[in-house]
């Protein structure tokens, strides 16, 4: 190496002193002499469209969720019964069922039971809307079994149901007044008879019925005959026979007095049986007869 005096080097080149490099600079650069630098690789980048490969996640497990307010069909079981099974159970044997999940979810509300007792009543519920609609289903294509066509429901037909009524118990009445007659029975003191004898008159006047009054304690023997024992008591009588039968005891209302005397008379004239005590003329081979069943082909 050269010799140094005054600070100034003899035997060196300037180049030479700017080109002198330390051995370990040297090997640094030997080492990146294979890569390019960042600043000559040319046009790449986010901001030259170029993106940026995504790592590859790994792998996950999928596990089936039970999705909330969604049960699957196969999981909704009690006591090992599955949900078809439950759906077709014998009545007696669900409803015993019902009632164990009822009382099992109130003594112990957890999630489970309460599940299956809301699936027992949820069951239930269906299956009263499957008959009812079943029912309604076979009530219109069979009309023999329904009673619809005497009895409507729609305000217009119950008023005209009302006035068919009236006039077939106005004019069985005052038609039977010559075959029928009234007794009433009563006693002095009795003030409610005053007022069953009252509503008696009223209907007189209505029928022209004959109506007969009878203090028991001055005719014990009739009272006797008839049965009476307390007051007000009134029968009806069939002329010409001994057959009778009791109307009221005590005091009843007119309109009440009208549709018994009707029934009553039917009844003894043979046009209708105790099994029919509330059945209307109009109402004789239809639906709203219990002793006739209307098939499509014949009566019965």
């Amino acid at each position: 190496m050269a010799e140094c005096k005054t600070g100034v080097c003899s035997g060196y080149k300037a180049e030479d002193i700017i080109n002198e490099r330390p051995a370990d600079s040297q090997k640094s650069s030997d080492i990146k002499t294979n890569e390019e630098p960042v600043y000559n690789q040319g046009k790449v980048g986010w901001y030259w469209y170029e993106i940026k490969p995504k790592k590859p996640e790994p792998e996950k497990e999928e596990k089936q969720k039970q999705k909330p307010g969604k049960i699957p069909k196969s999981e909704l079981t009690v006591d090992n019964y599955s949900y078809d099974q439950l759906w077709n159970m014998y009545p007696d044997e669900f409803q015993k069922l019902f009632k164990k999940t009822t009382k099992t979810a109130v003594q112990s509300p957890t999630e489970k039971n309460v599940i299956n007792h809301l699936l027992m009543q949820d069951i239930a519920r269906r299956k009263s809307m499957a008959f009812a609609s079943v029912v309604g289903y076979v009530g219109q294509k069979y009309p023999q079994f329904s009673n619809a066509d005497v009895h409507p429901t729609v305000v217009p037909g119950r008023h005209a149901l009302a006035q068919v009524q009236y006039d077939e118990i106005n004019q069985a009445i005052a038609g039977a007044s010559n075959e029928f007659a009234l007794i009433m029975f009563t006693q002095s003191g009795c003030g409610f008879c005053d007022t069953q004898q009252a509503i008696l008159k009223f209907f007189t006047n209505n029928y022209n019925w004959t109506v007969r009054i009878i203090d028991i304690n001055e005719h014990p023997g009739a009272a006797a005959k008839f049965g009476i024992e307390q007051t007000p008591s009134t029968i009806l009588i069939h002329k010409g026979s001994q057959d009778y039968m009791p109307v009221s005891s005590g005091i009843i209302s007119a309109e009440e007095l009208k549709h018994r005397v009707f029934r009553t008379i039917n009844l003894m004239q043979g046009k209708t049986t105790p099994q029919q005590w509330f059945r209307y003329d109009y109402e004789k081979n239809t639906g709203g007869d219990p002793l006739t069943f209307i098939s499509n082909t014949e009566s019965k």
